[in-house]
C-alpha cells in the first residue's frame, strides 16, 4: 500500500495533529481528524479538514496517527489491543516511547505499528497554533515495535516525506534517554527558572519589569500545555532523574568555581560550552543564543 492511496486519519487535532492535518490536506491526501473537544473540531472544519467519530475513524481508515497526550495515546492502544480496528498502520506522536513502544508490542499480531516523535514543535499548544510546514526541516524520530513490518516502515518514511522532515531510527530506550536531556530538562530548567524569578518577585515584584530577552528566551517552555509535559515526566521519569542529576552536577561544579573566585577555571569550564552552543545549527529560525 502507498500512503497516497491511503485513508489516513489523525487523533487529537492540537499543534501536532493539527499541523500534520493541515500539511496533507495541503497536499491533496485523504485526510480527517477526530478531536473530543467540539470547538477544536469546529475551527478544523474551518480550515478544510474533516472530522469524524472516532468509531467511524476505526473503521474507514487504513493509517491512524495518534496525536494525543502519551497516556491517552496508551489507553487507546488497550483499546486497539481489545477490538482491533481494521487498520494497515498505527503511528503516533509521543514524546516519550518505551511504553508506547510495549504497549504496541502487545498488540494483535496482524496490526501494524510504529512508534514516532517529530522534533518540532512550540510552547503554546492548541488548533489555533497549528501550521502547515511545521515539521519541514526537522528530525522525525521513528522507534520500531515487534508490529513494525517493511511495509509499516516504509508507509512511517513516505509519510515522513511529505513533510519535508527527515527521519531517524532509534530504539525506544534510546530515544528517552536522550530526549530526557535534550527536551524533558529543558524544559523542567524553565520552570526552575521561572520559579527563582516568581520567589524573587515575592520579595520585589520590579524582577516582573526587568525580565527581557536572556529570560524570557530561557523560560519559554514553561508556557508548554502542562497535561502534556506531565504525561511526559512521568513516563520518562528515571531518564529525566538522571538528566537532572546530570544537571545538577554541572551547577554545582558553576557555584563551586563562583565561591572560589577563580576566574580562569571558570573561563575554563564555560568556553566549550559557549563553543558547543555556537556550534549548533540555526533550525527553524532560532539565532544561536536563543
Amino acid at each position: 500500500m502507498e500512503l497516497a492511496d491511503s485513508r489516513i486519519t489523525i487523533i487529537g487535532l492540537g499543534l501536532m495533529g493539527g499541523s500534520l492535518a493541515l500539511d496533507l490536506v495541503e497536499q491533496g491526501m485523504q485526510v480527517s481528524g477526530v478531536d473530543s473537544d467540539p470547538n477544536t473540531a469546529s475551527l478544523a472544519r474551518q480550515a478544510g479538514i474533516t472530522t469524524v467519530e472516532l468509531s467511524a475513524a476505526l473503521t474507514n481508515s487504513d493509517v491512524i496517527v495518534l496525536a494525543t497526550p502519551v497516556r491517552e495515546t496508551l489507553r487507546l492502544m488497550e483499546t486497539f489491543r481489545a477490538e482491533p480496528p481494521a487498520l494497515e498502520l498505527v503511528i503516533d506522536l509521543g514524546s516519550t516511547k518505551r511504553q508506547i513502544v510495549e504497549a504496541m508490542d502487545a498488540l494483535p499480531d496482524d496490526l501494524s505499528a510504529i512508534g514516532g516523535h517529530p522534533l518540532c514543535g512550540k510552547e503554546l499548544s492548541g488548533f489555533q497554533q497549528a501550521q502547515a510546514g511545521l515539521f519541514k526541516g526537522s528530525r522525525f524520530v521513528l522507534t520500531p515495535s515487534s508490529r513494525t513490518t517493511p511495509a509499516a516502515l516504509a508507509i512511517s518514511e513516505q509519510l515522513i516525506d511529505k513533510l519535508g522532515a527527515m527521519p531517524l531510527h532509534m530504539d525506544a530506550a534510546r530515544h528517552d534517554r536522550l530526549l530526557g536531556t535534550a527536551s524533558h530538562l529543558p524544559y523542567l530548567l524553565a520552570m526552575a527558572l521561572t520559579g527563582t524569578a516568581e520567589s524573587l518577585g515575592k520579595e520585589d515584584a520590579v524582577i516582573w519589569d526587568v525580565v527581557s530577552s536572556g529570560f524570557l528566551s530561557g523560560s519559554r517552555l514553561a508556557a508548554s500545555d502542562l497535561t502534556m509535559m506531565i504525561d511526559i515526566l512521568t513516563t520518562n521519569r528515571d531518564m529525566v532523574l538522571a538528566a537532572l542529576a546530570r544537571a545538577q552536577t554541572e551547577f554545582d561544579q558553576l557555584s563551586d568555581l563562583l565561591q572560589a573566585g577563580d576566574e580562569g577555571a571558570l573561563r575554563g569550564l564555560l568556553q566549550p560550552l559557549q563553543q558547543r552552543r555556537s556550534s549548533l545549527h540555526v533550525h527553524k529560525g532560532i539565532p544561536h543564543g536563543a
